[in-house]
């Protein structure tokens, strides 16, 4: 790319003329500068500007004063470092036809465990993370995320993914396991349970539909209706050997979801719903400090306790040494 035209879509001021007339790459991290790489200078650190120089950078793009008498590069000034990687970005979506996909929280957690067989990137929300993929993309590759605001930086012609799809439920074999067909693709006694069917459904939909192929074996533990299963002292055992489980949701949204739907499949007797104090949940569940907290109440007579936390903490909490009380609840 040429310098001036760098300059210009990172709506730079060029700060002297230099020998060097374009650059091949471009980096936000100086330990991967190559020779002829423009450098941006995220946190304007002079150590990293220097490490991105001796590693062969050819322009250095930067939001604050530099003072320096080397005209042999391109010393780009910007009054953001964060805008000249968006219009950066920006740039490069359009320019190499990149497509960009919008997913809820769910369907992002759940493309984690699909094996794609085309460029792809899934972002969560930072700018920083966001620019170093979409630098190394291929042209019209693939970019998933699950922030709007994100999305609407880079490129605001994004698409979603319709949860509306529908697949056939041929049988849920528990609350955990289902048996289901969708575009023609049949899923046999599939670790989902029927509650995310549809989202999962419409992913492979959508894949179909641009022609890209994948594999999906499983989804992976996400914290998204995650099963634990334990004995009556919580000591976590293998899927399925016990009559109780600890059910782990991450997503405030999702839980309450879950406990609509869980309580159709579940009697109360069974059942018990567990959330942080400062959960911001409008149905009526139990409320908890931390997990290592939560050790008096009794689990012998429950099938299932839905519980709104963290994922660490919580298996962490199973995981205590016998010399600490094992009883979570």
């Amino acid at each position: 790319m040429m310098i001036e035209n760098l300059a210009a879509v990172c709506a730079g001021e060029l700060l002297q003329k230099p020998s060097v007339t374009a650059v091949t790459s471009f980096t936000a991290e100086a330990q991967k500068v190559t020779r002829g790489a423009a450098f941006f200078s995220h946190e304007g650190k002079s150590e990293d500007i220097s490490e991105a120089l001796e590693r062969g950078a050819y322009a250095i793009i930067h939001e604050q004063n530099i003072q320096t008498d080397d005209t042999e590069i391109a010393w780009i000034k910007v009054d953001s470092i964060e805008k000249a990687m968006i219009r950066f970005m920006r740039f490069l979506v359009e320019t190499n036809e990149i497509n960009t996909v919008y997913l809820s929280v769910l369907q992002f957690d759940m493309l984690h465990s699909f094996k794609l067989h085309f460029k792809n990137t899934l972002l969560k929300s930072s700018i920083l993370e966001a620019f170093l993929a979409v630098v190394d993309l291929e042209p019209k590759s693939y970019i998933f995320s699950k922030s709007k605001e994100l999305l609407r930086q880079i490129s605001p012609q994004f698409e979603s993914i319709d949860e509306q799809s529908e697949a056939n439920i041929l049988q849920s074999h528990s609350i955990f396991r289902t048996t289901f067909v969708c575009a023609e693709n049949y899923f046999k006694d599939f670790m989902i349970p029927p509650l995310f069917v549809p989202s999962f459904a419409a992913i492979v939909v959508f894949l179909k539909k641009k022609s890209l192929e994948f594999k999906v074996d499983s989804i992976e533990k996400n914290g998204h209706f995650e099963p634990i299963f334990v004995n009556t002292v919580l000591e976590a055992r293998p899927f399925g050997t016990t009559n109780q489980a600890i059910i782990i949701e991450t997503d405030e949204e999702l839980f309450e979801r879950e406990i609509d739907w869980i309580k159709g499949c579940v009697s109360d007797e069974y059942l018990l719903i567990l959330a942080p104090h400062n959960a911001k949940i409008s149905m009526q569940c139990k409320r908890y400090t931390s997990a290592k907290t939560l050790q008096t109440i009794p689990i012998k007579s429950l099938r299932y306790i839905l519980t709104l936390g963290a994922r660490e903490q919580i298996i962490e909490a199973l995981e205590e040494p016998k010399q600490i009380q094992k009883t979570l609840f």
